[in-house]
């Protein structure tokens, strides 16, 4: 195969490649860019990506010594039209004709991948995304509300709502889930704006996080600050930690959940029993609300579940916590969790995740 050859060769595979790829100089300056970088960022002929790389230590290193291109793990601010997106990058130093360029790429495994990023980048620069609450009640008594679950939602142009699982399994080890996290909750501010008109003063909202959103380096400021806007005290506000992220660095998280729990919020493992991890969480992360992953509540029927279920639920009692059944769509689901001690519940038969506008105190 001759130099040309190789040349057309490789130009084409990358240019097809499923992964997004750009090809920039030291200072930013795009000079190539793939059909997959141009399907994620919804981009057309006259549009243009202004690169800044956000840790110029990276940068340092980012110096060619070898015969193999040097690979650094970067993070990337990209200002497209009117958007900002901070993103996680693979950076690939490249000489060529005795200056270095970067071939930058953006991690992404499937189509799925691909898709769900660019559905959300979509998303936040037209402001399709909003935020849907699913009340929980105790189990016993009355029913009263006992807490409300905050849930992202993103809109087709048509305002049909696109499902989550097309999209946060694919993002959550991006740091643009973190954006996602901070227009979220610029949204959730609404809540606390309307709860006492709408009965709710006083129950606590649940607000997702992911496993990655925590060990971000934004994480506390981003939270204390919306924390000190909105004048939140303690017992008004929790965070989910979803369960479907490993957290790689337990020592740190704990440190942020701690002094995020001692601004008064509490602290809740979500899908409790669906990871390996989950005791590990229990014994290091400072815990306060179990909730149990929906699964069992399925297969509640069944003598297993029904004891695994009982242990879940003294564990919780040993540890001090609260704990929730997630995933209750039948009468006869709640019969059995609080047979076998569950007293505060959440899902479809009790509540259907509305708008706020919506949302009431029924």
């Amino acid at each position: 195969m001759t130099n040309k050859d190789q040349l057309k060769f490789i130009s084409t595979a990358l240019l097809m490649h499923q992964r997004p790829f750009l090809i920039t100089k030291p200072d930013g300056d795009v000079q190539w860019i793939n059909n997959a970088a141009k399907y994620v960022f919804s981009m057309e002929d006259k549009d243009e990506l202004d690169l800044i790389f956000v840790d110029k230590k990276d940068l340092d290193k980012a110096k060619f010594d070898s015969d193999i291109a040097d690979t650094f793990d970067v993070f990337l601010k990209i200002n497209l039209r009117k958007q900002s997106i901070y993103m996680r990058v693979l950076l690939h130093v490249i000489p060529i004709e005795n200056e270095n360029y970067y071939l930058v790429e953006f991690v992404s495994n499937s189509k799925e991948n691909l898709f769900a990023l660019r559905t959300v980048i979509s998303c936040l620069e037209n402001d399709r995304i909003g935020m849907y609450y699913q009340k929980q009640y105790k189990l016993t008594g009355k029913r009263e509300i006992c807490g409300v679950e905050a849930l992202v939602r993103f809109f087709n142009e048509d305002g049909s709502i696109i499902p989550n699982d097309k999209i946060i399994p694919y993002i959550e080890g991006e740091s643009l889930f973190s954006l996602v996290v901070t227009s979220s909750m610029n949204l959730v501010k609404d809540f606390f704006d309307k709860r006492k008109k709408i009965g709710l003063e006083g129950v606590p909202l649940y607000f997702n996080v992911s496993a990655h959103t925590v060990l971000h380096k934004d994480f506390l400021s981003i939270f204390k600050e919306f924390i000190e806007s909105v004048g939140i005290k303690e017992g008004d506000f929790g965070i989910e930690v979803t369960e479907t992220a490993e957290l790689n660095n337990l020592s740190l998280a704990s440190l942020r959940l701690s002094s995020i729990k001692n601004l008064g919020v509490s602290i809740a493992l979500d899908d409790f029993g669906a990871g390996y991890s989950a005791l590990r969480y229990l014994k290091d992360l400072p815990i306060d609300l179990l909730k149990l992953d929906k699964s069992f509540t399925f297969e509640m029927g069944e003598k297993h579940n029904q004891s695994l279920i009982q242990i879940a639920k003294l564990m919780a009692d040993s540890l001090a916590m609260e704990f929730i059944c997630e995933g209750l769509e039948e009468e006869w689901q709640i019969e059995k969790a609080v047979g076998l001690g569950c007293e505060r519940g959440q899902g479809y038969f009790l509540h259907k995740p509305c708008s706020l506008e919506q949302l009431n105190n029924e």
